[in-house]
C-alpha cells in the first residue's frame, strides 16, 4: 500500500512507510518519533553502539538525536513497514496530566534518548486497531490521528512503568543543536519562525545564534545552501531545473532560476549544455 500522511497540529502518523529496498538514512528529528516495526529490521546506530529491532516492536526516538537508521529485513521477509507517530512534548505532558502520573524521584538511572518496548498483548490491541486504516482504506481524520497517538503513548506508560520515568526526558523543551539542525533541514520550506520553534528558541535568539555560528543572515545561508544543493543536482543526475526547484526549498521555477544565475552565472537549463560542450 502506499504511504498515508495525516497531520494534526505538527502532531503526524505515516501510515504504512514501506521499503522494498535496504536504506540507509540519518536522521536528526525536529519531534519525537514513535516507531511500531510491522515488517522487518530497524538498525539504529549512534556512534560505535547499534542497536536492532524487529517486528512487533516499538521505538521511540527523542527528538534532536542524531542516528543512522538501516530499514532492511531478514531471511524470509521481502520488505521493511512500519507505522510512525510523531509529536511534541506538549503531547506527553497533557498525557501526564491526563494520567496523574507525578514526576518522578531522582534516580541514578539515565535518560536515554532512544528507547525500545517489546509489544505486549495490550498494544497488540492497538495495532490491531489501526486494521481498518492500514488494510481498509479508510481515511483517518486529524482528531483521531491524535487519538490513536495519544492512545499509543499511554499504552506504553501502562505496559511498562519505567518509561514514565524515561518519558521526562521527552517532556522537556530542549534547544536543538543548531549546526546539526540546519545541516539536515535546510532543504523544508518554511519560514524562519518555524526553523527558530523547531530548534527551542525564539526568532531572535535563533538569529543570534545562527549569526554567531555562521556569520551570516539565516536567509542568506539558506539561499546559498539550497542553491548549492541544487547545483549538485544538476551535475550529477540527468534532472531538470523544474524537477528539483521544490525538493531543493524554492517555492517558484523563475525565482529559483534567477537566484541560481545570480550565485553561479549561468542559468540551470544551461548546465546540461555546458557539460556536453566538454
Amino acid at each position: 500500500m502506499k504511504n498515508q500522511l495525516i497531520t494534526y497540529k505538527k502532531n503526524r502518523i505515516i501510515f504504512s512507510h514501506e521499503r522494498k529496498n535496504k536504506a540507509i538514512i540519518d536522521i536528526y528529528p525536529s519531534q519525537h518519533l514513535l516507531t511500531y516495526i510491522r515488517e522487518g529490521i530497524l538498525k539504529v546506530k549512534q556512534g560505535k553502539e547499534v542497536q536492532c529491532f524487529s517486528k512487533g516492536e516499538f521505538v521511540l526516538f527523542k527528538k534532536h538525536t542524531q542516528a543512522t537508521i538501516t530499514k532492511t529485513w531478514g531471511k524470509g521477509e521481502i520488505k521493511f513497514s512500519s507505522i510512525v507517530f510523531s509529536f511534541h512534548e506538549d503531547l506527553i505532558q497533557e498525557i501526564f496530566t491526563q494520567l496523574n502520573i507525578q514526576s518522578p524521584k531522582k534516580s541514578k538511572k539515565s535518560f536515554e534518548n532512544i528507547l525500545g518496548v517489546i509489544s505486549n498483548p495490550v498494544l497488540n490491541q492497538f495495532i490491531q486497531s489501526l486494521d481498518l486504516f492500514l488494510n481498509e482504506g479508510v481515511e483517518m481524520d486529524n482528531q483521531l490521528a491524535r487519538l490513536k497517538t495519544t492512545e499509543a503513548i499511554i499504552g506504553l506508560i501502562r505496559t511498562n512503568n519505567e518509561l514514565s520515568y524515561q518519558l521526562q526526558n521527552f517532556s522537556v523543551k530542549s534547544k536543538a543543536d543548531l549546526h546539526q539542525y540546519m545541516n539536515f533541514h535546510f532543504l523544508e520550506n518554511k519560514k524562519l519562525v518555524d526553523f527558530a520553534k523547531e530548534t527551542g528558541r525564539s526568532i531572535s535568539v535563533f538569529k543570534k545564534d545562527f549569526q554567531a555560528i555562521y556569520d551570516t543572515t539565516p536567509a542568506k545561508w539558506l539561499k546559498k545552501k539550497r542553491l548549492d544543493y541544487a547545483y549538485k543536482l544538476l551535475t550529477t543526475t540527468n534532472r531538470k531545473a523544474s524537477e528539483i526547484y521544490l525538493e531543493c526549498g524554492f517555492e517558484d521555477l523563475a525565482h529559483f532560476s534567477k537566484s541560481f544565475k545570480s550565485q553561479f552565472q549561468i542559468n540551470p537549463s544551461q548546465i546540461k549544455t555546458l557539460q556536453t560542450s566538454k
